[in-house]
């Protein structure tokens, strides 16, 4: 715990003595440098049983920046996640480098987001407060990428190939290859992908992940579609899916947002005589079938600037054959912009 704690606190003092030392002649070239803090407090009740706290759910450092015309990169460091003993990294979300080859064409290595779409996927982790169990992959890995965006900035193509998400250690020998699409139109902001993931030597989770925003006016909201097949599967389309929706609206100048989600999951997968589920390179495990729906509210203090976040929700796990699971839950996010160029 000791060493948790000197971790935190030297970050945070690396970040206000960055913070304090930048000048116009000498930035490092950083172009965002930010703290971020999430603390809630949940209420769960399932069975005639109640649980209640209050829980600190996210700690990060963000910093990105270009060292020249050419060359960029990024970093977060998620503080609240416990490393490993062997590895700092464990807590670090990413970490690359990246060059700008041409005006369209650019590369990066390092620490990575798998390239995977749905827009509850590609949300950064603080801002999601029930998710579809889709959201469970482990979506932090090194590797690397190619991007294409077009003249227009509209629509950007990227290939990955990553470590797996199912690899145990590093030096697995197993990788994730991705096909990733992201647009940026009037209404709509689609993100979509085809991903290979490696969970045995030669053998694959096959995952088409569909997904869109889309914004009129005061009306938000997005829609995902995730169908996942390997050889093991029952059949190609249909039995091991996810869908997410939500729909919101922003009122009293965009500082309040009321929204309604749902969220479903169902693996219809015949676990047959197998030893073990984790032979099927799953994150929803064969014979799931669950429904989530639920809504809330979040509200800007601050009139044009989201440094402070007050939020509240409302959600029911329904998981087939099982009691309904009921969450409550409220909480405060801030952030602290030291810089935003």
């Amino acid at each position: 715990m000791k060493k948790y704690l000197l971790i935190i606190a030297l970050s945070l003092f690396a970040t206000t003595g960055i913070a304090q030392t930048m000048t116009k002649e000498n930035d490092f070239g950083i172009k965002t440098l930010k703290f971020e803090v999430r603390t809630d407090f949940d209420c769960f009740n399932q069975n005639d049983s109640t649980w209640t706290g209050f829980s600190g759910k996210y700690l990060n450092v963000i910093l990105k920046g270009d060292i020249n015309d050419d060359f960029y990169y990024a970093y977060r460091q998620r503080l609240n996640k416990v490393n490993s003993e062997n590895s700092f990294f464990d807590a670090t979300d990413y970490l690359y480098i990246g060059w700008r080859i041409t005006k369209n064409i650019s590369w990066t290595a390092g620490k990575e987001v798998v390239a995977m779409g749905g827009i509850e996927y590609d949300l950064a982790p603080i801002d999601v407060y029930f998710a579809s169990l889709s959201w469970g992959l482990s979506c932090y890995q090194f590797g690397t990428d190619l991007q294409y965006t077009t003249d227009d900035g509209s629509n950007t193509f990227t290939l990955q190939f990553t470590n797996s998400p199912f690899g145990e250690h590093l030096y697995s020998g197993m990788y994730n290859y991705s096909a990733h699409w992201r647009g940026n139109f009037k209404h709509f902001g689609p993100v979509c992908s085809v991903n290979m993931y490696e969970y045995q030597k030669g053998a694959f989770l096959n995952v088409v992940a569909l997904g869109t925003s889309f914004n009129f006016g005061p009306v938000d909201g997005h829609l995902d579609f995730f169908n996942r097949t390997s050889e093991k599967h029952n059949q190609f389309f249909g039995d091991d899916i996810s869908l997410v929706g939500q729909v919101g609206v922003n009122v009293i100048q965009n500082r309040l947002h009321i929204y309604a989600k749902a969220t479903y999951d169902v693996n219809e997968m015949d676990l047959g005589e197998e030893p073990s589920t984790y032979a099927y390179g799953v994150y929803v495990l064969p014979g799931t079938d669950m429904k989530a729906y639920g809504g809330g509210v979040e509200f800007y203090p601050i009139k044009d600037k989201n440094n402070i976040r007050i939020h509240a929700f409302f959600a029911v796990n329904d998981t087939k054959g099982k009691e309904l699971l009921y969450q409550g839950n409220v909480g405060v996010t801030w952030r602290l912009s030291f810089i935003d160029k």
